[in-house]
């Protein structure tokens, strides 16, 4: 008897890491899959233990995994018949694994970004993570940049198999809507310097002023970085650009979901900031079911996209002028702005990478 036991924060499409280990668990049969989370979502059937904590707490104070190990140890007796494969989707809680491991056949990895680092970095979790990390039979990497970033520093000697699988959505209709006047460039994140909104400032000053035009500029996420937003509101008043760049926050799906239809381009111009990087990006491929044409970063996993279509286009965040060209280029032009050229690609993506999740869980069993 085989189950698949999951360790996630919340099974919720609102989350990068609640959506792919919805993405993930969607692979198997739903009797065969347990999940351990800090918060139930009675929304999926699924056999859920609300018994963590929020990732991040673990980090800052290790010594919780003790207290809730225990815990977490009385649910696994129950289970003790049974040939577990645990998945840490959600790269903490891969802190747990040193007292547990005992209990599973076998342990998967998902390697996604920043957070694998941190852990292998940070003197509260470096000793954990290290003996974490002996555990790992299997690995997966959330694109060729992630897997170039996090082994560059850290060696997985004891897995022995590591593949890069790039993160798949679940395809939406859309009702197409008329797009906004003003041709329009979105970016949906966290406002924090790495997702490189300062870049996209200045390439829409380059669009209006030096190429005389008439773009509006929407960006959408959380901002806890005070000094950062002021950066950011400081050059959009020295660049002339209050009237045509939009700050939202605590957006609804439902508002994000008109945004996403009315607007003409997506671009995130993030950049790679010590330990700091885009692993993939999901909100690229949200985009694409939107069908919008996409600009990506160099400094991005999303990158990897290239894979699927040659004529997406992958730019040093820095240039300007170069980035601002291509927006013009591309909002131009009829084929690329087309909803079933962008949503195909999307379609391709998916279809490769659920073939490869396939395949390696196939394996396992």
């Amino acid at each position: 008897m085989i189950k698949h036991l999951f360790f996630t924060s919340k099974l919720d499409f609102r989350s990068g890491w609640g959506t792919l280990t919805i993405n993930y668990i969607n692979e198997f049969e739903k009797k065969n899959v347990i999940v351990f989370c800090n918060k139930k979502n009675s929304s999926f059937n699924y056999k859920q233990y609300e018994i963590l904590r929020e990732p991040l707490i673990y980090i800052k104070n290790p010594f919780l995994i003790l207290i809730d190990y225990l815990k977490i140890k009385k649910i696994l007796l129950k289970y003790y018949n049974y040939k577990i494969y645990s998945h840490f989707p959600v790269e903490p809680y891969c802190l747990f694994l040193p007292l547990l491991s005992k209990f599973f056949f076998s342990n998967i990895y998902y390697a996604i970004g920043t957070y694998s680092l941190e852990l292998n970095q940070n003197f509260r979790t470096k000793y954990l993570f290290y003996l974490a990390k002996r555990k790992f039979q299997n690995i997966i990497f959330f694109s060729s940049f992630t897997r170039s970033n996090i082994e560059t520093k850290i060696k997985f000697n004891c897995a022995k198999v590591k593949t890069v699988i790039n993160p798949t959505i679940i395809l939406n209709k859309i009702k197409k809507e008329k797009k906004f006047k003003k041709k329009t460039i979105i970016c949906v994140g966290e406002i924090k310097p790495r997702k490189g909104y300062h870049y996209l400032i200045k390439v829409l000053a380059r669009i209006n002023r030096y190429h005389k035009k008439n773009f509006n500029l929407i960006l959408i996420g959380k901002s806890n970085n005070i000094n950062y937003q002021k950066k950011l509101d400081f050059l959009v008043k020295r660049n002339y650009q209050n009237k045509n760049v939009k700050f939202l926050t605590n957006v609804s799906e439902e508002r994000l979901k008109f945004y996403f239809k009315k607007s003409h381009l997506f671009t995130m111009l993030s950049r790679k900031i010590g330990n700091h990087f885009e692993g993939f990006g999901i909100v690229y491929l949200e985009a694409l079911n939107f069908g919008l044409p996409i600009i990506i970063s160099k400094d991005s996993g999303a990158k990897d996209l290239i894979n699927i279509k040659k004529s997406i286009k992958i730019f040093n965040p820095e240039k300007i002028n170069k980035i601002a060209k291509e927006i013009i280029k591309v909002t131009n032009n009829t084929k690329l702005m087309s909803f079933n050229y962008n949503f195909n690609i999307l379609k391709d993506h998916n279809n490769i990478n659920k073939l490869k999740l396939r395949k390696f869980y196939k394996k396992l069993n």
